[in-house]
């Protein structure tokens, strides 16, 4: 059988956007089975990096690495190495091992030029890991608001950690004044087919497009985007999703493992402006880290694209 780029669920929802043939027909030039040079430079260059896992509890999870330039590299096309000591109390990271579906999004805020890949662990130490490609491709800029990073402090040797089954005050607080959010989630159905694995992507809007709900539930606004559906693809195959907020100013970082249901009801779609369907994410469990990442950014201008609220 010929190597698929895309599961019949991405697949479905391509057709029924009408996107299929120029679909294959762009990712043709596009997506690749190792990381052009332009991508290899381009994460050599980053300071932080998204990364998706998922744990042997089924779960998939997503966490914010971050290092000096320099700190991921490509020593070959085939792989991307992470030279990043891993806290093994971060639960995207506990049960890492040789073989492991892993997802990377590298993402320049200050720029708006990100690039997504995901393949499997080929090799741990304890400065890192290296992952080995199975597809690399680039995304477009939609959505992503521009940050300048200002301030780069230590994090603290033991970080609070505050882990709770439902949303806090200080949750709802973060979410609901976010432009952006990182969502990880995963297709896996043995068929060693290069779509197959995990996969972290980029959410962005106004302030405020994240409609909470209570202290269980929040839902969001899926806006047109590439029509590749990747994220929507795995969620409709895999309702298991892995929601990471960051707060840019202080470095906090919340985490938030939940169920995502897809809604198409036009009357529900109607009260989000901009929105083609909508993500509901009803919460399992909640992880936040005070101060967990060391960068500090400021705003600097609001994606143009973002739908008026």
């Amino acid at each position: 059988m010929a190597d698929q780029n895309f599961h019949e669920h991405e697949m479905r929802l391509q057709n029924k956007m009408g996107m299929r043939e120029q679909i294959d027909m762009l990712t043709e030039r596009l997506m690749h089975d190792e990381m052009p040079d332009q991508h290899r430079e381009f994460y050599a260059g980053l300071e932080y990096i998204l990364v998706g896992t998922v744990g042997a509890d089924g779960k998939p999870y997503a966490s914010m690495l971050t290092g000096p330039v320099g700190f991921a590299s490509s020593p070959d096309p085939k792989i991307l190495s992470i030279r990043n000591t891993i806290d093994d109390e971060d639960p995207a990271f506990a049960e890492l091992k040789v073989g492991a579906p892993v997802s990377v999004l590298g993402i320049e805020l200050s720029n708006r030029r990100r690039n997504r890949m995901h393949g499997r662990i080929s090799r741990i130490d304890p400065d890192g890991f290296d992952i080995t490609v199975s597809q690399s491709y680039g995304n477009c800029p939609k959505y992503i608001s521009t940050r300048a990073i200002i301030d780069r402090v230590d994090t603290p040797a033991n970080p609070v950690v505050a882990e709770r089954d439902e949303l806090s005050v200080q949750d709802v607080d973060l979410i609901k004044r976010s432009d952006t959010f990182f969502i990880a989630s995963h297709h896996l159905d043995g068929s060693g087919q290069p779509y197959e694995g995990s996969d972290m992507s980029h959410r962005g809007g106004n302030p405020g497009f994240i409609h909470v709900e209570g202290d269980s539930r929040f839902v969001v606004p899926d806006y047109r985007g590439n029509n590749l559906f990747n994220t929507i693809g795995n969620l409709v195959s895999n309702s298991a999703a892995a929601v990471l907020f960051v707060d840019f100013e202080t470095g906090d970082l919340l985490h938030i493992n939940a169920a995502a249901k897809i809604i198409e009801d036009e009357a529900a779609i109607a009260a989000y402006p901009g929105a083609k369907r909508l993500i509901a994410f009803d919460v399992l469990d909640v992880r936040a880290t005070d101060a967990g990442i060391g960068l500090r950014w400021q705003l600097l201008k609001p994606s143009p694209v973002n739908p008026a609220l």
